[in-house]
């Protein structure tokens, strides 16, 4: 059974929001509205992948991990944009969703291309996902952030989960895992140099009791799950 998140968190209570001042409070709301275009376009990417799994005959579970995913990430946008308003102390509008287009490898083969993408969404990017949340959730003392934090990172598990379940299991051939050994590091250098890119609207020293990281912790924090979970998931599966 695949647990699911409330469908909507009810934020609490939280005077440290408003005692922050107001250019803080701009700061982590644009963070904010940034991170729900971006949750947003990741609905589509999983929705766009969701068929994609059934063709290739992915396992059932992984499947309805995929599904889950599309939900998760779409409630994820909406209480990004809920998080936004509550630091601006306004209403404000979802924002269009970034470009969830898949990439095509060039394979030509679709076992293929589905189980890069799985390698590359799910095992590298939602891992490190999972690990960044967590260290937002361990250094946040705000109850708004800590909330947020622990919503988000209960889905972020399963969604990096899809990824390992359909890499480790029998619809992905010894070929395609060549395929897949072949391109590992590389993908993993893509998805590092996305997660430490500064955050344009936090400053540098970040905003820790809300949940957000200096620019050095977060290259740590990237680094440490490179390190402690996505290369040693990738070779207990042969992959590394």
């Amino acid at each position: 059974m695949i647990a699911v998140a409330p469908s909507r968190l009810e934020l609490p209570d939280d005077p440290t929001v408003d005692e922050l001042p107001e250019p803080l409070r701009v700061a982590i709301a644009g963070h904010w509205l940034h991170r729900a275009s971006a949750e947003l376009g990741v609905a589509v990417a999983f929705g766009a992948l969701l068929p994609r799994l059934r063709d290739v005959g992915a396992a059932d579970a992984v499947v309805a991990l995929a599904r889950k995913a599309v939900d998760d990430e779409q409630r994820h946008g909406e209480l990004c944009v809920r998080l936004a308003s509550r630091y601006l102390g306004a209403a404000v509008d979802a924002p269009a969703p970034r470009d969830g287009a898949l990439p095509d490898f060039g394979t030509g083969d679709e076992p293929s291309e589905v189980a890069l993408l799985c390698l590359g969404m799910c095992c590298i990017n939602e891992s490190i996902a999972s690990e960044w949340i967590r260290s937002c959730w361990e250094i946040a003392t705000s109850p708004t952030a800590r909330a947020a934090n622990h919503y988000h990172l209960r889905d972020e598990i399963d969604h990096a989960r899809l990824g390992w379940a359909h890499l480790g299991s029998d619809a992905v051939s010894a070929s395609v895992r060549l395929k897949l050994r072949a391109r590992a590091r590389s993908f993993i250098a893509v998805n590092r140099a996305g997660w430490v890119k500064p955050d344009e609207h936090l400053p540098s020293e970040g905003i820790p009791a809300h949940g957000h990281l200096s620019a050095a912790d977060n290259d740590e924090v990237i680094d440490a799950a490179v390190r402690d979970v996505v290369l040693p998931g990738l070779a207990r599966l042969g992959l590394a």
